[in-house]
């Protein structure tokens, strides 16, 4: 059974708990911009809300937020799932060294 996009994202975004979001829509919308990659839409998702999360203001108050680095490790996690993603749909991108080389007459 898989989840719906937009469900997904709301639950790799952990939207129930921290909401940024205003809906749906928005969601929809982070998907499209990124190529309807879920993994891809969560590493900047959370990487707009860690910009977005330096301080708490109650009245007078003002708290520091520790949560800026919880949502850059987050988008670290979903980078590497985006980029196994990528890797996957091209097979020819290769890492490391070359072991053969063609010859240039074509031989």
């Amino acid at each position: 059974m898989t989840l719906d996009p937009i469900e997904q994202l709301k639950i790799n975004l952990q939207e129930k708990e921290y909401p940024y979001f205003v809906g749906d829509n928005d969601l929809q919308n982070l998907l499209i911009m990124n190529g309807n990659s879920v993994s891809k839409a969560s590493w900047r998702g959370c990487l707009l809300k860690a910009a977005s999360d330096d301080e708490i203001k109650v009245g007078p108050i003002e708290q520091k937020s520790s949560n800026r680095d919880y949502w850059n490790t987050l988008a670290a996690i979903y980078k590497a799932d985006y980029d196994a993603e990528v890797a996957e749909l091209n097979p020819t991108v290769t890492t490391g060294y070359k072991t053969s080389m063609r010859r240039s007459d074509g031989q």
